[in-house]
Order: C-alpha cells, then structure tokens, then sequence
C-alpha cells in the first residue's frame, strides 16, 4: 500500500527519534525506504534524493530510530511549466513523506513535518502540499499543522494520483490568514 491506512484513533506510544537535516551517508537507508514503499530502481531513488541534498532550494530530513534512519521528507522550491501543468503554484512545498511502517503512528511523521516548516520560516509566506485524495492519514496529519485544502482540479506533471485524485492544500505562515 503506497500511503498508511487511515485509523484516526490508532496511536501508538512516542518514539524517541532524532529528525536532523539528512547527510550523504543516509541516502542508501531512505533510497532503500522509498523502493520498498514506492517500487522502481534502488539507484533512481538515491540519485533523486541525492538531487535534494545538494539543492540549496530543498532541506531532506530524516528521522533516526536507535542510529537507523526510520523516515524521511523533503521541503523544496517546485516551478511548473504552464504546459503540462494545471491550475498549480510555483512555490515551496513539502514532499515525500515516508516514514517506515515499524514506526507509523508514533509522532515522526509530525516530527517530519514540523522540520521542514522549521526550515521554511524565513523562506516562506505559504507552505503547499499535495497528496492523493484518498491518504486521509497523511491529509489529517498536515490540517494539524495548519494546511487547508485548496482544490482538487489540478495537475503535476509527472505525478498520478489515480484513484481519488489529488488533493492541493497550502498553510499561511505570514499569520495574514490569506493566500494568493
């Protein structure tokens, strides 16, 4: 399953975690994450990952278990080409949260989130986020931190949500209550 089902009452105890900025030496374990979850080549995720270490425009976080990385995201700049793309902004967005299925539902996914929020403080006025429609626990978890829905009528190019289409939200950090 690409997205942990939705059981909004199942919470396991907290994990004790680290979650710091990523290094080179932790893209084979969040590489090996993303192929298990995801599917495809080991390699094309460790050279995508690899991309968003050492792009000053993305922060990877990983959140460490007992010295083993145990999830991973990303914050970054994503510009559309308004050829392929619809009805979609230019901005800051966080992207690919993974966080392995031994440790779900213990707080690293918020954890996650709130390191990248941490990071875009000063970068940005307006946080995005997309996710397919029908991942209400990956949905629910983002309302928490003050991400609301936007549209469902958009396209990223080179993403599929399939069944239940996708889901664009973005949160306000300018305290102004208003987006553009």
């Amino acid at each position: 399953m690409l997205f942990a089902p939705f059981v909004p009452d199942a919470h396991g105890s907290s994990i004790d975690a680290v979650v710091r900025p990523a290094v080179a030496a932790d893209l084979d374990a969040c590489a090996a994450l993303s192929q298990d979850r995801n599917g495809g080549e080991r390699d094309a995720w460790f050279g995508r990952l690899a991309v968003d270490l050492d792009d000053p425009e993305a922060h990877l976080v990983v959140a460490e278990v007992d010295g083993v990385v145990a999830g991973h995201a990303t914050a970054r700049w994503l510009s559309f080409d308004a050829e392929l793309a619809r009805n979609i902004e230019d901005g800051w967005y966080l992207t690919g949260l993974l966080v392995d299925p031994a440790h779900r539902r213990r707080g690293l996914g918020g954890r996650l989130v709130e390191a990248r929020l941490d990071w875009l403080g000063s970068r940005a006025e307006q946080v995005w986020y997309f996710a397919n429609g029908r991942n209400a626990a990956s949905i629910v978890l983002h309302e928490q931190f003050g991400f609301r829905e936007v549209r469902r009528d958009f396209d990223v190019p080179g993403v599929a949500f399939g069944k239940g289409g996708g889901v664009l939200c973005v949160r306000d950090q300018s305290g102004s209550g208003s987006i553009g």
